[in-house]
């Protein structure tokens, strides 16, 4: 259903708040409250990008700041929804149309959280001393975080506004595109078929995993590895 972009600014056709305007004013009273002061509205930074002018009707510039004036930014464009997926408009990065990858990624705290309870009763039973089965048991726990958190990161998704920088430009005046965003594909990155989204520096799609790792998860990946690595070896000796 389409809806109209301009009572989305400047409130809705019965002269009531919109939730753009809901979430700005929450916006600026965290901010106030925050720095221990009172700002000029003046001094905000209100350019809505999604705003659709028409011929009759633009949108009023902000105002322009001389040389060495600040202003404060208040523009968000992170999506406010509590919702999951691998597309733009949604709130939380979660990878949803894999099945295998899904059931293989709940396989994964399954075994761990078995080892780590196998460990805690042999403490319980002192069949191990209990600094041995603490150590183990965080080891384990680091390892499930830093799970969860290449699980639920964005990869480093390219958006699908993006454009060539001024350098690229100049260099090169014909960049590859993406046959399956139809949008512009920057360099070392590439499309996954699974998450159906371009992402940057993209190393691969793990399915223990259940996301891509690329340039915006792969340090907890690596991180993962390690402390999995170090339970493996430290569980051996």
């Amino acid at each position: 259903m389409a809806t109209n972009t301009r009572n989305d600014i400047t409130g809705g056709e019965d002269g009531m708040p919109s939730s753009s305007q809901t979430q700005q004013s929450i916006l600026r009273s965290c901010l106030q409250s925050a720095c221990g002061c009172q700002i000029d509205p003046s001094e905000y930074l209100e350019w809505n990008y999604n705003y659709k002018q028409t011929p009759n009707e633009e949108q009023p510039l902000p105002r322009v700041r001389a040389a060495g004036e600040y202003y404060i930014d208040t523009f968000n464009d992170q999506p406010w929804d509590f919702t999951f997926g691998t597309g733009e408009e949604k709130g939380i990065w979660m990878n949803s149309g894999d099945q295998a990858g899904s059931i293989m990624a709940t396989l994964v705290w399954l075994l761990m959280t078995y080892s780590a309870v196998t460990v805690t009763l042999l403490t319980v039973t002192e069949g191990i001393p209990p600094i041995l089965g603490m150590i183990y048991t965080i080891l384990c726990a680091m390892a499930l975080a830093c799970h969860a958190k290449t699980s639920l990161t964005d990869p480093g998704s390219v958006p699908r506004s993006a454009v060539p920088r001024e350098e690229q430009r100049r260099e090169n005046p014909s960049h590859s595109m993406c046959g399956q965003c139809q949008t512009f594909k920057p360099p070392m990155s590439h499309h996954c078929r699974i998450c159906n989204r371009c992402v940057s520096r993209m190393d691969h799609h793990c399915p223990w995993m259940n996301n891509c790792v690329g340039a915006a998860n792969l340090k907890h990946f690596l991180l993962f590895l390690i402390y999995t690595w170090t339970c493996a070896a430290y569980s051996l000796v």
